[in-house]
């Protein structure tokens, strides 16, 4: 099984999901749009294009969750993709991946937290994407869905 371990800048893309984003009831279109002046970045947005029915059956629309490259902030972040998803996203070579996972803002900053768990893979090549959900549980695979922010890393 192959490992994700993509450093790479958060980069403005369309994404379309292969799967309703979980949680979320019809939202697969979703538009990467990082912050600030450049084309790429550490943090970004992802908004979801499509109205989404959150909580069964609430019309929800201007979904936007915000996201990072998971590997800028957590070096040693890593994931075994299974053989499903590298042949539904068509992920032919290593190249092919960028990984984002999404971040919980709360005040305190030092009191978000991220979901390492279960990131977004995203095929840069096709703009296609699924949120991957290991068969391991937390403890077994060594991410957490509220992992805290590294807020004090050192370089």
């Amino acid at each position: 099984m192959p490992t994700a371990t993509a450093q790479l800048p958060v980069v403005a893309m369309e994404l379309t999901f292969l799967r309703d984003l979980p949680g979320f009831k019809g939202a697969r279109h979703f538009v990467v749009e990082p912050f600030g002046d450049d084309e790429e970045g550490v943090f970004a947005r992802l908004r979801c294009t499509d109205t989404v029915l959150v909580a069964g059956a609430t019309p929800f629309v201007d979904l936007r969750l915000l996201v990072t490259s998971p590997g800028i902030l957590w070096r040693d972040y890593e994931v075994e993709l299974d053989d499903e998803t590298v042949v539904d996203l068509e992920l032919d070579h290593a190249d092919d991946v960028m990984m984002l996972v999404i971040i919980h803002p709360r005040q305190p900053l030092s009191a978000s937290t991220a979901n390492l768990f279960s990131p977004i893979i995203v095929n840069r090549r096709t703009g296609h994407a699924d949120q991957f959900v290991p068969a391991g549980t937390e403890q077994e695979i060594g991410w957490s869905v509220t992992t805290p922010l590294p807020l004090d890393r050192e370089d």
